[in-house]
Order: structure tokens, then sequence, then C-alpha cells
């Protein structure tokens, strides 16, 4: 859900992808409302039609971006089903996004601000943090007796970590994504080393 009221589509996208680069290029402050019009080639009437400030803009852009990891969050542990299907399901829940080359260029964008705008990124990074999903599944796991852990909260951490090493932070600056073959490879080492660390 966005902070606009019944956007055209196709509008409401140009908007979106010209404001990440002006944030990216720019940054929060320097960012330009004028400019942003104009690269989405939409009146500024328009604009302030669909978002009423820079804030508002800023805050639905963190929205959208959050809203395609809705997948991750929803991937819940079921008492029984082999861990390591799990683990590639959840995996793959996060996987997928980060081979989105416009998910790539919007976490840039607001990571880009954290340190123009500590506040502004503070508010964006609590939507976007989906470690939760990562350390219920194997906390879950480990009250299920599929796995031995004591901390689960590291656990998660090092299991999205162990992905995000290769599929989100070497690529973030880059504007490149993997390969579908290649996030294969790095979700098949990321549960082989869970498992490894982490069976009973």
């Amino acid at each position: 859900m966005t902070e606009c009221s019944a956007p055209n589509a196709t509008k409401y996208a140009q908007i979106i992808e010209a404001a990440v680069a002006e944030f990216q290029d720019k940054g929060f402050a320097a960012a330009s409302m004028d400019r942003i019009s104009a690269q989405a080639e939409v009146s500024k009437r328009t604009l302030y039609k669909y978002f009423e400030s820079k804030e508002n803009l800023f805050r639905s852009i963190v929205i959208e971006l959050s809203s395609r990891f809705a997948e991750v969050v929803e991937i819940r542990y079921k008492k029984g089903r082999d861990i390591r299907e799990q683990l590639t399901e959840l995996a793959w829940a996060e996987g997928r996004i980060l081979m989105m080359p416009d998910v790539m260029a919007m976490s840039r964008m607001v990571i880009s601000e954290t340190l123009r705008s500590p506040a502004l990124a503070a508010e964006a990074t609590g939507k976007l943090d989906k470690t939760a999903a990562f350390i219920g599944m194997m906390r879950d796991a480990a009250e299920d007796g599929q796995l031995r852990i004591d901390d689960p909260e590291q656990a998660g951490r090092e299991f999205i970590g162990l992905i995000k090493a290769r599929a989100f932070w070497p690529l973030l600056f880059t504007g490149s994504v993997l390969s579908e073959a290649e996030m294969a490879e790095t979700i098949e080492n990321s549960v082989e080393m869970m498992i490894s660390r982490y069976a009973v």
C-alpha cells in the first residue's frame, strides 16, 4: 500500500523511478521535486497530487520496497517438514527479491541516506529489515528438534548474512544482480553451511 490516493499505475511508476534516481544522486536534502517531475515527465501538479511532500515520496519508496519482501515475512516453519527444504524455500524468497534490479536500486537509495539523514534512514531500515523471519525459522526448527541451536537470533542473522554476503552487499553499488544460476549456487551453499553447523 502506498502513501498516495488511487494513482495512475504508469505515472506512479515513473515518479518512483525518477525519485529513486534523484535521491540516490543528490541525497534527500538536496533532491528537487522539480527535477523529479521533469525526469518522470509529469507536471508538478501531478507529482504533488500523488505525493504531498518530498518526505511522503521517500516514505512511499520505502513502503514499495518493503512490500517486495512480503513473501519472506509470510514464510513460517512447518512442523515435521524436512528442514533443508524449508531453509531453501526461505532463502529463495529472499533471493528472488535480490535478483530484481529495481529492488537493488531502491535499496541503494535508502542505504545512501544512512550517512546523510540518519533519522530518515533509521525509519526506513525498521520497515525493511526482514531478519525476524530467518530468526523465527531457526527458533521453531530448534524447538521442533530439527536443528540444535542455542542462539536462534544469531543463527538467523548468520543465515541471511550468508545470502547477502554474495547476493546483496558486493552488488549494491554496481547496479548488477546475480543470475538465476549464481543465486541457486549461493542459496545451496548457504543452506549447506547452516545444516553443517546446526544439524542434529
